[in-house]
């Protein structure tokens, strides 16, 4: 197993500092953002790694509770800012996050894939939350986008009879799909393009790489469940705010 200390973490931190200087030299206008960005990532996490350190010890039901509250109501908040184009992007972010992520730990747990312990369920917890999230935001992007530059075919449709769900289908597809790229993507190319980090994970910390594929797999799965439920629930909800009682489009 390798051995990491704040050492190894300070050395690491040249990295950034390249990064740095190779954009400061090109010129591009992102010295802020890697400076900042990289102090605040390394305050974040190990203040979050002390706070985890104090959660798995004491095993706390409401502490595991508010650690999943606050990532999901971060990450909704997060995906919420995508939805420029209608209100209530936080309500429905929340809503399909919460279903997608949720449902997802529930059914590992009824299937007895993983235990109620405090350091199974908040790792995947925040690892279904983080891609939900980018799930649905990339979902409120595209129907807003989509449903915009397309308001002449979509009144169209109307005029013509069609519902609102019926002129708005073929958006809907895509938007759900947009958000859903993301894990078709590791799906087809996982082990062949890259190690994925729950493996990489534990085959740095000595596992056996057989072991840390079957686990890779559990993962994979576990989030094309959870992305899936939160793309459909988030693009269903949002396109619905286009259209009013009279289905008329008000976008």
């Amino acid at each position: 197993m390798i051995e990491t200390g704040y050492l190894q973490v300070l050395a690491a931190a040249a990295l950034a500092l390249l990064a740095l200087i190779l954009t400061k030299i090109k010129a591009v206008p992102v010295e802020k953002e890697i400076a900042f960005g990289s102090v605040r990532a390394f305050v974040q996490l190990v203040a979050v790694g002390y706070a985890l350190e104090f959660i798995f010890d004491s095993e706390s039901f409401w502490l595991v509770l508010l650690s999943v509250t606050v990532m999901l109501v971060v990450g909704a908040y997060t995906a919420g800012q995508r939805a420029e184009h209608f209100k209530s992007g936080f309500t429905i972010a929340l809503i399909a996050m919460g279903v997608g992520s949720l449902a997802t730990l529930a059914m590992m747990l009824a299937l007895k894939i993983i235990t109620v312990e405090a350091r199974y369920i908040i790792p995947l917890a925040g690892m279904l939350i983080s891609n939900s999230m980018n799930a649905t935001a990339i979902s409120f992007n595209r129907i807003g986008s989509d449903l915009k530059n397309n308001r002449l075919a979509v009144e169209t449709a109307l005029s013509l009879g069609k519902t609102w769900k019926q002129a708005s289908r073929q958006y809907y597809r895509d938007s759900v799909r947009a958000g859903m790229i993301s894990i078709l993507n590791f799906l087809k190319t996982v082990g062949l393009v890259a190690l994925p980090g729950a493996m990489t994970g534990m085959i740095l910390a000595g596992a056996s790489p057989l072991d840390a594929v079957l686990i890779q797999l559990v993962v994979g799965y576990m989030l094309l469940m959870a992305v899936s439920i939160s793309a459909l629930i988030s693009a269903e909800m949002a396109v619905r705010k286009f259209f009013n009682a009279a289905e008329q489009f008000i976008g």
